[in-house]
């Protein structure tokens, strides 16, 4: 399957609108994984140099980022196979989310499996493929075919060939001694852009899972306080853990709307705003459903949580504001939005993409150029 079958035809005109000759490699870099695989070193519980010298025990090949000192890469492996690879294999089919797992090296759970040939038994070498057929990765059947389809857990498929390799990190000890989160290096620069002090009261409006909260939370010396918000309680919970796993102390989680952030009666000194978006720049995409309607529809929600910040924050106070699509209504055209309400871009401490759309003082970070997710980042200031 093409980037031309993977993205809606109205989406490919969008992109080529706004990217011209570019798009195309656009579109091409969103059906891989990212090139650089980035962790955040947990400075509340270890130094970067200890943390590599621990990963290399655990037989990984950490390398250090050039831009954050609290910023880990490992190198991607593959493509392992070519686009054209038949292995003539019995066929397991895999929803979307699992077989975007599976394409980057996750093994196959029971749950994750929409359909599978009948014969496969256990032991059988298998093809793994998504819901329009494209071949994610190879492996040893663990299960029978109608144990797949009917098991609610379980390991269905243990993955040998995946179409790309990114370390497995959950099951590591280093991971659950909390000495490291899995964050995207524009995610990490979010909360650098920021520039949290412990003497600050600060917001976090779209909170969880929780990863700039916690590296906030890490920049602050867990001193300080953080109000970190989210409407889900499954969310909310499970990012308390991982502040808990990662011994960060300085955060009060609140479940809300952020839209009602107002009602708190707060003046935060800096917020941070990682707003709901339709999520065009994450990688892996292995298809992607989303039109430019949904775009502009996403791009009005998104006003309210932008006016709900603006009217939480103190004059002097600072706003960031980003997010994990490529889109200019969601990012260039929403900062125009919030310039309209009074407050002032500023430049950003630390800046290493590209600038954006007719907006020099943002950051968007493309997939193509900065092996990266998609991203945008802006820093503003009420005056």
């Amino acid at each position: 399957m093409s980037y031309k079958e993977a993205f809606p035809e109205e989406l490919r005109e969008y992109y080529r609108r706004l990217f011209g000759s570019e798009a195309e490699e656009i579109m091409a870099s969103l059906r891989t994984p990212v090139e650089k695989y980035y962790i955040r070193v947990n400075t509340l519980k270890t130094s970067r140099s200890k943390l590599i010298r621990i990963l290399r025990r655990e037989g990984l090949k950490p390398r250090r980022s050039p831009y954050l000192k609290e910023g880990i890469y490992f190198e991607r492996e593959g493509p392992n196979f070519d686009d054209d690879y038949e292995p003539g294999l019995k066929r397991v089919v895999a929803n979307k989310f699992a077989s975007e797992s599976v394409y980057q090296g996750a093994m196959l759970y029971a749950p994750g499996v929409l359909k599978a040939d009948k014969g496969i038994k256990p032991g059988d070498e298998v093809e793994i493929r998504d819901p329009k057929g494209l071949l994610v990765g190879i492996g040893i059947a663990r299960m029978s075919a109608k144990e797949m389809i009917l098991s609610t857990r379980g390991l269905a498929v243990e993955v040998t060939l995946p179409k790309f390799r990114l370390p497995s990190l959950s099951e590591l000890e280093s991971f659950k001694e909390g000495l490291f989160y899995a964050q995207s290096l524009p995610s990490m620069v979010t909360a650098r852009v920021l520039e949290p002090s412990e003497e600050e009261l600060i917001i976090d409006m779209a909170a969880a899972p929780g990863g700039k909260t916690s590296h906030i939370a890490q920049l602050m010396e867990n001193r300080g306080e953080i109000i970190a918000i989210d409407k889900s309680r499954n969310r909310l919970k499970k990012m308390e853990e991982e502040l808990k796993r990662l011994g960060v102390k300085n955060v009060k989680t609140i479940r809300m709307d952020s839209r009602k952030l107002p009602e708190l009666g707060v003046q935060a000194d800096k917020i941070l705003l990682d707003a709901p978006c339709t999520a065009l720049g994450i990688r892996p995409k292995l298809w992607e459903i989303r039109t430019p309607k949904d775009i502009e529809a996403t791009a009005r929600y998104q006003r309210a949580f932008i006016w709900a910040a603006i009217k939480s924050l103190r004059k002097g106070g600072v706003l960031v504001y980003s997010t994990c699509t490529l889109s200019l209504e969601e990012n260039e055209a929403n900062v125009r939005y919030i310039l309209e309400k009074g407050l002032k871009l500023e430049e950003q401490p630390l800046f290493i993409a590209s600038h954006g759309i007719g907006l020099d003082n943002v950051q968007r970070f493309y997939p193509n150029r900065h092996m990266t997710q998609g991203f945008f980042i802006a820093r503003l200031r009420k005056v």
